[in-house]
């Protein structure tokens, strides 16, 4: 029986959408505020929470915070309710790990269809995951690549640091060291989750049902999306006076994650590969059949020959570049783009300018 985790503070909805879920076969688990949700996911996780926004001592921002910081809760499916329907609101509960939104008041079609498509989809996850999982033990040491050997023996330096020189270290020093364990395990993380995704690509023609729900997908206020991803790069590279963006907002068919897989990339390079002080522009256009993401940077750039072979663990500049990343996001974007039925141009005259640009089809509009 799967277990639900019903956060709200306001009674009547509580007991009634309660009531609701357990008629459906779902054991419920309910908590009044943010505060007893939070306590109550960290003891039973459930499979599922369900969430109130507005709520008294912590709200739902500060819930699934908390819940995505903690190993044991950061991949909970999570739901958001709420009174609101800002889609300012609705994006930083995206962008905060949320995988739904729906505003009250709701059917109850339309929170068990909610419901429905997040257990589906851990489903899919799962299976995929039981089948790889040997397979991907075998062969993780041969397959991760050498890039995540430089922030595991930053970590390991600097932890040697702090465990035989902490008596004789200045204050300040401390809080510094910490930061670039902090970095350097960020690293790791980020690279780690981009092979795993690499390799559910890699899978997906052997999941049909997987397939046609992930091309039903689609993204919004995409407008919002891309603004913050790339604020956020420019912010991380102390570049943001460098960034240009403007962006039309239109609905395509692509989930918010994947967009952001596929922005991130392709940002992260042009930052990573140009000179500070040299501009990063991002336009978004559309015309009656596709949105155009265009990303320009004045750096490095590709070599024709790069261009015509990249692939998962294929270096650009390999002498120059070696701590800065591989190929594997790019090709990463590359599988989700066509994926979802879009194509990706780059066009690069190196030390010049790089420009590269995302098709992806639009949701058809009446």
């Amino acid at each position: 029986m799967k277990k639900i985790l019903l956060i709200e503070d306001n009674p009547n909805v509580l007991l009634n959408t309660t009531k609701m879920l357990q008629a459906e076969g779902f054991m419920v688990i309910s908590a009044g505020n943010g505060r007893e949700g939070l306590s109550m996911a960290q003891q039973t996780i459930p499979s599922l929470i369900i969430c109130d926004i507005m709520m008294p001592e912590i709200d739902g921002y500060g819930v699934i915070t908390a819940l995505r910081e903690n190993p044991a809760t950061t991949a909970i499916p999570f739901i958001f309710l709420s009174a609101k329907s800002d889609k300012t609101d609705f994006r930083l509960g995206m962008e905060l790990g949320s995988d739904d939104y729906l505003t009250k008041p709701f059917t109850r079609d339309e929170l068990l269809g909610a419901i429905n498509a997040q257990f589906k989809k851990q489903e899919v996850i799962n299976n995929y995951y039981r089948q790889e999982l040997n397979n991907l033990r075998s062969n993780i040491s041969k397959s991760l690549p050498h890039q995540l050997l430089f922030p595991a023996i930053e970590v390991m330096g600097l932890s040697d640091i702090l465990v035989k020189n902490y008596h004789a270290m200045e204050a300040h020093e401390v809080p510094d060291i910490g930061k670039r364990i902090r970095k350097a395990g960020r690293d790791m993380h980020e690279m780690v989750k981009k092979f795993l995704l690499y390799a559910e690509l890699e899978s997906t023609e052997q999941n049909p049902e997987w397939l046609q729900q992930t091309k039903n997908s689609k993204a919004t206020f995409i407008d919002i999306e891309i603004n913050n991803c790339a604020k956020k790069i420019a912010e991380e590279c102390n570049r943001v006076s460098d960034l240009i963006v403007n962006i039309q907002d239109v609905s395509i068919k692509i989930s918010d994650s994947y967009l952001s897989v596929i922005t991130k990339e392709i940002i992260d390079n042009a930052f990573k590969f140009s000179a500070e002080g040299s501009s990063v522009e991002i336009i978004g256009t559309y015309d009656d059949r596709d949105f155009c993401l265009t990303v320009t940077d004045h750096g490095q750039g590709f070599e024709p020959e790069q261009l015509a072979g990249f692939g998962a663990y294929i270096k650009f500049e390999k002498k120059l570049y070696i701590q800065q990343g591989t190929g594997l996001g790019l090709s990463i974007a590359k599988r989700l783009i066509e994926l979802h039925d879009g194509r990706l141009e780059i066009s690069s005259i190196p030390y010049e300018e790089t420009s590269v640009k995302v098709f992806l089809p639009l949701i058809n509009r009446l």
